[in-house]
């Protein structure tokens, strides 16, 4: 009974992996770019493709629309104020001193200016002052002693309104690309590095024209004064100072984060032609047919699977009849071993009127007849070690023999069943090195990734420390692609 039943376990072990490997053997033709189609491909299932052309141009859409990135410092208009301010209060102490000394020790008067001593002191002075210093109005006001103040306001109202727009310097290694906006972050120096949030949320966008280059800033200044003071707007824009800083690796980390999951996908459904026969195969055919043959490989995969664990479920199952039935077996042995048991003790056994005895030497005379009762006695005991030799002899030969059936049937089944589930387990890993296969090229992009973060630390241990939270904040992003492509392979 115990081998009935296993046998049909088998026959459906046998024919669930041979099912299981038609879809298999009916693998999709491996086209190159470039090939015609030999016949139509039909998916079975509904797909999600992604179509990378169309994604290409979606992405380049979106890249435009992407801000630069640049720091502006918000000190630097008042640092470029103070700045003129100290170059003149510096040059006016200078300047009466050597005045001074011009007058052999006398400290200036209002009469001096003009005198001999006076105009000597300016050329001696000139030679040590600041770049473009318009001396000849200063110092007729510093030898009166009256204050500048008005003279240095009239410097810094251009200087503030010049310093109000980003200025960035004219040589840079990355020129602002034209066709792409600005997107300001204010920071407090140079070298400050905004963070993630303020990159989405804090800037201000400007277009390119509204960044001006640092010769165009100083022109601006020159400008502000009319003609016969140009020496005063060559002292002010000698103040002006870049006060904003492109930084590309910004830009590129937000625009990656921008374009993070740009896709445009196309729609398959159960039973549509993905690819027509006589159709040259193209980036997107290329791509729906790796969707046909890696969702083919899954839902094989999964099958076999179910298939295994229901294969399992039933092996349980038969090894509990086996155990059963074994037990049946047992108590049946051990019941037939209670019955096949000698009786100990003398049986006394009656015998009828005009017995004979038995003929020879063996002759006796039974009791109660003037006979032997001791002679009586050892001939019964002699006859029931014989019976009981013979139901010895019985019992072995019959428990012999059950127990190699049961032996027998057992090693033959567990023999089927072993050689089932090897099987079984070839056909699984022959599955998984198909589909390991399949994910060759999204296994290249992972190590791609793993290889630019390789890079970026050894950056990172390499720069100076002004760099350490850019090349950082590159560091997280190809982290954040990274689980994304990981992502991906798990949920496709």
């Amino acid at each position: 009974m115990i081998k009935l039943r296993i046998c049909p376990a088998v026959a459906v072990l046998a024919t669930v992996l041979f099912s299981s490997l038609a879809p298999l053997r009916a693998a999709l033709p491996d086209y190159k770019l470039g090939d015609v189609a030999a016949e139509d491909v039909i998916t079975p299932v509904q797909l999600r493709v992604i179509n990378p052309d169309a994604t290409d141009a979606l992405k380049e859409k979106v890249a435009l629309q992407v801000p630069t990135i640049v720091r502006r410092t918000l000190p630097a208009t008042a640092e470029a104020e103070t700045e003129l301010r100290t170059a003149v209060v510096s040059a006016r102490t200078n300047f009466m001193a050597t005045l001074k000394t011009a007058l052999n020790g006398r400290p200036p008067v209002a009469t001096d200016v003009d005198s001999p001593a006076y105009l000597a002191a300016i050329r001696q002075f000139s030679r040590e002052a600041p770049k473009y210093l318009p001396l000849d109005r200063l110092a007729p006001v510093w030898v009166r002693g009256a204050s500048d103040e008005p003279l240095v306001e009239n410097l810094l109202e251009p200087l503030r309104e010049a310093m109000a727009q980003p200025i960035v310097a004219d040589k840079m290694e990355t020129p602002l690309p034209p066709n792409r906006p600005v997107e300001l972050i204010s920071v407090q120096t140079q070298t400050e590095m905004p963070t993630m949030q303020q990159l989405e949320t804090a800037g201000t966008t400007v277009t390119v024209g509204k960044v001006v280059g640092l010769g165009r800033a100083r022109r601006i200044v020159e400008s502000y004064f009319p003609s016969g003071q140009e020496e005063l707007g060559r002292f002010a824009a000698e103040f002006v100072r870049p006060n904003a800083f492109p930084a590309p690796g910004l830009s590129e980390i937000l625009r990656a984060k921008r374009l993070d999951g740009v896709t445009v996908n196309d729609t398959y459904e159960a039973a549509q032609v993905v690819v027509k026969k006589g159709q040259i195969i193209d980036r997107k055919a290329l791509s729906a047919l790796a969707a046909v043959r890696e969702k083919s490989l899954i839902g094989a995969l999964q099958t076999k699977l179910d298939q295994e664990q229901t294969v399992a479920g039933r092996i349980s199952q038969q090894t509990k009849w086996i155990a059963v039935g074994l037990a049946v077996v047992c108590v049946v042995l051990l019941l037939i071993f209670r019955r096949l048991r000698p009786q100990t003790g003398t049986a006394l056994v009656t015998v009828p009127a005009g017995y004979q005895s038995l003929p020879g030497s063996e002759q006796a005379t039974l009791p109660g007849e003037g006979g032997s009762d001791q002679s009586w006695r050892e001939r019964a005991v002699m006859a029931e070690a014989q019976a009981a030799r013979a139901q010895e002899a019985i019992r072995a030969g019959a428990l012999g023999m059950m127990r190699e059936t049961v032996f027998q049937t057992l090693s033959t089944q567990r023999a089927e069943l072993l050689s089932a589930q090897q099987r079984a387990e070839a056909e699984m890993r022959e599955l998984e090195q198909r589909l390991e296969q399949l994910h060759t090229p999204l296994q290249e992009r992972i190590e791609a990734y793993e290889k630019r973060i390789e890079e970026l630390e050894q950056d990172l241990a390499a720069k100076g420390e002004e760099n350490r939270e850019l090349i950082g904040a590159r560091i997280n992003v190809a982290k954040q692609q990274l689980q994304a492509e990981r992502g991906r392979f798990g949920t496709n």
